[in-house]
């Protein structure tokens, strides 16, 4: 044996070193492999339920929307009844209106699921333009929903006028400020109807 060559026992020992390293090392691409895998189910999983939920919020938002549409006339036709009434007491003439009716139910349009989808990390998810049609409807809905507010006040101010104690409309200060406010009305109604046209469409495309 030359005296240079390494111990049996050395070439032994670098052997089940390399065959250990190469067993670590392929555990560890295994280990990796199987977190990815978990990962990319669970993101698919977080994915899907975000998109059937935000599609569940879609419908109901569409069908609350559709039937506060479906009486838009019947609301206007209470405001100028009130108008009608105003204008009869201004002339001087016998009211042809005696009961004016301004109650009115307004559409509650939630966005819960949007909102989940943004914390929970399902929107980064989601393809570029699917977030771009997303936030758009979102964005028209919360619109849409800031013209009830006003309107809600509106309705209320003109309740109160026309319940007033006593009778308000003799006063004509009241009756201006009742025309006053019906106007104001009325322009939040055609408001909310286009307003209203627009996202109930843009619900429609969605859902297609």
């Amino acid at each position: 044996m030359d005296s240079t060559d390494p111990p049996r026992s050395a070439r032994r020992s670098a052997g089940e070193w390399l065959f250990q390293l190469t067993t670590i090392t392929i555990g560890v691409l295994i280990a990796l492999s199987f977190d990815a895998l978990l990962k990319w189910n669970a993101d698919r999983t977080l994915l899907n339920e975000a998109r059937a939920t935000i599609a569940l919020e879609i419908a109901d938002n569409k069908r609350e929307l559709d039937a506060h549409l479906a009486a838009f006339d019947a609301r206007v036709g209470r405001v100028d009844n009130g108008l009608k009434l105003v204008g009869e007491l201004d002339a001087g003439v016998e009211p042809t209106i005696h009961q004016v009716d301004l109650k009115f139910d307004f559409p509650t349009l939630n966005n819960s699921g949007w909102q989940t989808a943004e914390r929970t990390g399902a929107i980064a998810l989601m393809e570029y333009t699917e977030v771009q049609r997303l936030a758009r409807i979102y964005a028209l809905q919360s619109l849409f929903s800031d013209t009830l507010q006003p309107m809600f006040v509106t309705t209320n101010e003109a309740g109160a006028l026309m319940n007033a104690p006593g009778e308000p409309f003799e006063n004509q200060a009241t009756r201006d400020a009742m025309r006053a406010r019906l106007i104001q009305l009325r322009a939040y109604l055609a408001l909310g109807q286009q307003l209203g046209t627009q996202l109930s469409d843009g619900y429609s495309k969605l859902e297609q």
